[in-house]
């Protein structure tokens, strides 16, 4: 959720690991995409996954069966498209002859990257955090999801509020924050140990061993911070220190 420090453990923790690349904010994307995956579930004498044979009253609908998941890749191509290589990269593709021996294919980079996204509104789409959960699964089986919140939803609304000057009362905007941390603590519950991790950012950032043991959690071998940064302090602050994770840090 938003003022717990997300730009920070996402976009300067994280995206400092090996052959990570998290993009920021995305206008909840993701749950878009969903729709495409939702229509195909529509009932009644023409739904989507099924088989329409070409007879009377059925014509128009006419297709083969929709194999299971066959919409996961459209639904992952989304996130990289919302989250595209560094724009050098991108140059050096449109530049490149593709019969040049360094010539840079797109999905071949793209196959050594690791890609995520700052997904802090998930929780505002119009599905429960059970609903969310088997999207995801279902569409990202192999990923892995750091949910962060805080535990104290005073501070957090405190800090909304004096960030962004919000005119919403005092009591709304905390019934609005318990709403979405109960949200992403639920979604976590519904995945497996393996496939979330809930964190709360009063720790991770007085402690950064608990950041060094969500790295190995995500599969990465010898990466240990050295210090938690800190963007976003007293509003919008940049911290522009560096991560040094020592020698041999390898990605999954």
């Amino acid at each position: 959720t938003g003022r717990a420090a997300s730009t920070t453990l996402l976009l300067d923790m994280i995206n400092c690991l090996p052959n990570v690349r998290v993009g920021g904010e995305n206008n909840n994307e993701l749950y878009i995409a969903s729709k495409l995956e939702t229509n195909l579930e529509m009932r009644g004498f023409a739904g989507l996954r099924s088989k329409v044979p070409a007879r009377p009253h059925f014509e128009a609908w006419f297709r083969h069966e929709i194999p299971e998941q066959a919409m996961a890749c459209t639904i992952q191509k989304v996130l990289q498209t919302i989250n595209p290589p560094p724009e050098e990269i991108q140059q050096q593709i449109i530049n490149s002859d593709s019969s040049e021996r360094n010539a840079i294919a797109l999905d071949r980079y793209e196959t050594s990257q690791i890609l995520g996204a700052k997904m802090i509104r998930v929780q505002k789409g119009n599905w429960t955090a059970l609903q969310a959960s088997k999207f995801f699964n279902y569409n990202f089986p192999c990923a892995k999801y750091i949910i962060n919140t805080r535990l104290n939803t005073d501070n957090q609304v405190v800090s909304q509020k004096n960030t962004f000057k919000v005119p919403t009362p005092l009591e709304e905007l905390q019934d609005g924050i318990k709403r979405q941390n109960d949200f992403l603590t639920k979604f976590a519950q519904h995945m497996s140990e393996d496939k979330a991790r809930l964190i709360y950012m009063e720790e991770w950032t007085n402690n950064v061993t608990q950041l060094n043991e969500v790295v190995e959690w995500l599969g990465f071998q010898n990466c240990q911070y050295d210090k938690v940064l800190h963007n976003n302090k007293d509003g919008f602050h940049h911290d522009d220190s560096s991560i040094d994770f020592g020698g041999g840090c390898l990605a999954p």
